[in-house]
């Protein structure tokens, strides 16, 4: 049993909600089994300033750069984010630090490395990102969602992808009568991620007028006005919609991938063609390859063919049993339950009692 009342976690995620939502369902984890000061390190792009705003946990900035810019500026800025940073940790000296990868991960990460700080990171994707796999060999455990993945990292293990809680919960009998639209009519949410999706949002556009025995949810910037498109900027509840609805048309971002599992929802993949490594298309192929989900190439999809797929995937014994398919993809252990014991573990000798950060 844990000996220590508080402990200290530090965890390196941002940009992108498939960064941030898995770091934040571990230490939703960790605290339902200890007590812990958390502080969750981002960069201040990206999904960042919408997530971060209503959150339960301590968020800071650090300035740091992807590999978009300039060789001598991203240099520059990641070298004197690196030093801030391990002039930071050393001064907080937290229990451990976790990262869900990407360029802040890294900086983060290695800073824990010098000052031989317990590192953990997670990698969510079928191909392990540059960051992480260069993290791992030095930490003291890599978690990761696929099998594949595994020998990609150095102390690899698989335990699949923390979501946030609620995608698996049962069916809200009174979803329909929350939307009267939806009354005897297939329901289908579009959606493009953290960051929405202009292509996902003109397949929306191009269909929808000829679909309208389907309610299209659909959650964008861009308002689409047609009488069977129910549109939100932004939807809180993600779970519950996700859950709720027949069928999902999507971008194959890890988190994503983890959350059509969990919630069991058959979906139509669109893999962004601009993710690092392509990595999107190997995740969207293994759910293709467990036949839970249909993929359609962004550039070579047409009109005609994306009707026939939302016709198809709505349909009762073809939804039926792809959602089958899905659920035996499910973890025996919550994947962020895996990990929270882990992290427990590997700091419950430690005696000392921190202060608050």
């Amino acid at each position: 049993m844990l000996t220590r009342k508080r402990i200290k976690g530090i965890f390196a995620a941002g940009v992108t909600g498939g960064h941030i939502y898995p770091a934040l369902a571990v230490a939703q984890k960790i605290e339902e089994t200890v007590s812990m000061d958390a502080i969750f390190i981002g960069v201040g792009k990206g999904a960042e300033p919408r997530i971060y705003t209503k959150f339960p946990y301590k968020y800071m900035k650090i300035h740091a750069v992807g590999s978009d810019v300039g060789k001598i500026s991203y240099f520059y800025k990641n070298s004197l984010a690196l030093f801030k940073t391990y002039i930071w940790l050393k001064k907080t000296k937290p229990d451990f630090v976790f990262t869900t990868g990407g360029y802040i991960g890294g900086i983060v990460g290695y800073a824990a490395h010098l000052l031989k700080i317990p590192l953990f990171l997670h990698e969510s994707n079928a191909d392990a990102g540059i960051s992480n796999k260069k993290l791992s060999q030095y930490a003291v455990m890599s978690f990761c969602a696929f099998e594949s993945t595994k020998d990609m990292l150095i102390n690899g293990i698989v335990v699949g992808t923390p979501v946030r809680n609620g995608f698996s919960l049962p069916q809200d009998k009174d979803f329909k009568k929350r939307f009267p639209t939806c009354v005897g009519k297939a329901t289908v949410l579009v959606f493009g991620g953290s960051e929405g999706s202009n292509a996902l949002d003109s397949i929306l556009r191009k269909t929808a007028s000829s679909l309208r025995d389907i309610v299209f949810f659909h959650i964008g910037k861009k308002r689409l006005n047609s009488p069977n498109v129910i549109h939100f900027d932004y939807f809180e509840d993600m779970p519950y919609l996700m859950r709720n609805v027949d069928a999902l048309i999507c971008r194959a971002g890890a988190s994503t991938i983890a959350e059509i599992v969990e919630s069991s929802t058959p979906a139509i993949l669109i893999p962004w063609r601009g993710a690092l490594n392509d990595h999107q298309k190997s995740n969207a192929r293994y759910l293709e390859d467990e036949l839970g989900a249909f993929v359609a190439d962004e550039d070579e999809m047409n009109v005609d063919d994306m009707i026939k797929l939302i016709t198809k995937i709505v349909e009762p014994d073809v939804n039926l049993k792809m959602s089958s398919n899905l659920k035996k993809l499910r973890s025996q252990e919550l994947p962020a339950c895996a990990i929270a014991k882990k992290i427990i573990d590997s700091v419950k000798t430690q005696s000392t009692i921190r202060r608050p950060f």
